[in-house]
């Protein structure tokens, strides 16, 4: 099987690699970042709805004349802000995002605390959630600068004590969350060290997208 892993920078494209080879060592890997950087990416994402997908479409497509079976997406700002469900319908392609993941998330909680790169990516995971559960209440956090952090690679209890993650964890609850949602695939850098600060859940999304992933 061949997966080309698409991300927003090198750092996190290549998180979405190891993560893969993890999961399944006989995996074969293609690297596709679509930015060199956050700044670049969140650029991107929030130019015209017809260039993303002109552009995204430019970088796909070749890929599928090298034997790309399918497209993990290991971002969710790019989840939130590109159009894939088109582009996988017109071109009849797999692409593998987070939406899912989230949306399984939303049918056992009723309150959650997100943690995103930006806020159009909290807005879309609220989207997902209120439309599984209408009943649903989202706490989210844009924080572009955690994923500058993580891709300083500052240590990651040092990154949570930084930023204060256990205060907002703290804020969290006391809004009556029961878990928070890594909202941006940068975020499973510091995991364990954010788990150990709070006695909330901490959700990663990769797992629910192996298995769509795979066969």
């Amino acid at each position: 099987m061949k997966i080309a892993v698409v991300a927003g920078t090198p750092v996190d494209t290549q998180m979405g690699v190891d993560y893969l080879h993890r999961k399944n060592a006989e995996i074969e890997t293609v690297f596709l970042p679509m930015g060199s950087c956050p700044r670049e990416t969140y650029t991107f994402q929030m130019s015209d709805h017809d260039a993303k997908i002109k552009e995204t479409e430019e970088r796909f497509l070749p890929l599928l004349d090298q034997g790309v079976d399918a497209f993990f997406v290991y971002c969710n700002s790019l989840g939130a802000t590109v159009d894939y469900d088109t582009i996988a319908a017109k071109h009849n392609i797999k692409i593998i995002t987070t939406r899912n993941a989230y949306a399984r998330l939303a049918a056992v909680y009723e309150n959650v605390g997100v943690i995103a790169a930006n806020n159009h990516t909290t807005e879309w995971i609220e989207t997902i959630f209120t439309s599984v559960n209408p009943n649903c209440y989202v706490c989210g956090t844009g924080f572009l600068k955690l994923v500058e952090a993580v891709e300083t690679k500052l240590e990651p209890s040092e990154l949570v004590s930084r930023f204060r993650l256990a205060d907002l964890c703290r804020i969290y609850e006391v809004a009556g969350c029961q878990a928070v949602a890594l909202g941006c695939t940068h975020f499973p850098y510091f995991k364990k060290a954010l788990q150990a600060v709070t006695t909330l859940s901490v959700f990663d999304p990769a797992d629910i997208m192996y298995e769509e992933l795979m066969p």
